[in-house]
């Protein structure tokens, strides 16, 4: 039988820093009416000055191609995510606390990195 429960694995798996920031946009965004291409643009802001934090080069003439990439996947990530929902804020309502704990620990550990 199909089970829809995580695999259980001693070590924690590595989630790209790209989808923290996004959980943490997602679950703990203050502005409850924000929009889609906001929300987005949001995410892609944080997560280039955190590049920049790493000393991760990102050459000028192609920032405008890597903004434009990383727009679609953050748009993807969010319709996959909200999906059935009529809006963010929706979404937000019908998330665990638990669940909201897990991606502020997991935003504060990546936050810690880029210092």
């Amino acid at each position: 039988m199909y089970s829809m429960q995580e695999p259980k694995t001693t070590k924690q798996a590595k989630v790209d820093p790209l989808f923290t920031i996004f959980e943490q946009h997602l679950f703990h965004s203050q502005n409850e009416e924000i929009d889609r291409q906001s929300f987005v643009l949001g995410v892609v802001n944080e997560y280039v000055s955190y590049l920049r934090k790493l000393n991760i080069a990102v050459p000028a003439h192609l920032e405008k191609f890597i903004v434009e990439e990383l727009s679609l996947q953050v748009s993807q990530m969010l319709v996959k995510k909200i999906y059935g929902y009529l809006s963010i804020k929706d979404y937000q309502s019908q998330i665990p606390d638990t669940q909201k704990k897990r991606a502020k620990k997991s935003y504060s550990r990546i936050k810690r990195a880029s210092r």
